[in-house]
């Protein structure tokens, strides 16, 4: 695998697991139970889509890379930080939603700064989009229905 498909499907996949830890952690903070199950259900398809990318950069032999123990730690204190106080779930969601936003603008920077990565990992770039995108319309669906 060459340098450039490397880092990016490494960093698509490092990324999809912070989500994955960001959303997990966020739903404990939320009272309606819609809202919360989407976010559970997405954390879910975030690690099922970490676990496919880790596959790929194994299959070509080479090592699979987690987020940094003190990025993960700072991610969830922040939520806690954040949202262990007084909150409701409008605020949750909000978060979450620049957090999707945030992760996009993320992926197209690295799409772009890997232009020469295989189409394989771009692809997984693609799907990690996508999967934010509809993320962002499923959480505003369930916050709006709550």
């Amino acid at each position: 695998m060459d340098g450039q498909t490397y880092k990016l499907a490494v960093n698509c996949s490092k990324g999809v697991k912070m989500g994955a830890t960001a959303l997990t952690n966020m739903a404990r903070f939320c009272e309606e139970e819609k809202i919360k199950e989407t976010m559970k259900e997405y954390a879910d398809k975030h690690t099922k889509l970490a676990e496919e990318i880790d596959a790929y950069i194994s299959e070509h032999g080479e090592k699979t890379k987690e987020a940094s123990k003190i990025a993960e730690w700072f991610a969830v204190k922040g939520i806690e930080f954040k949202f262990g106080g007084k909150h409701d779930d409008c605020e949750v969601v909000r978060s979450a939603v620049s957090s999707a936003d945030k992760a996009i603008e993320t992926l197209e920077r690295d799409a772009r700064t890997y232009a020469l990565a295989k189409r394989e990992a771009s692809e997984y770039v693609r799907r990690t989009i996508e999967l934010e995108r509809d993320f962002k319309e499923a959480i505003t669906d369930a916050r709006n229905k709550a």
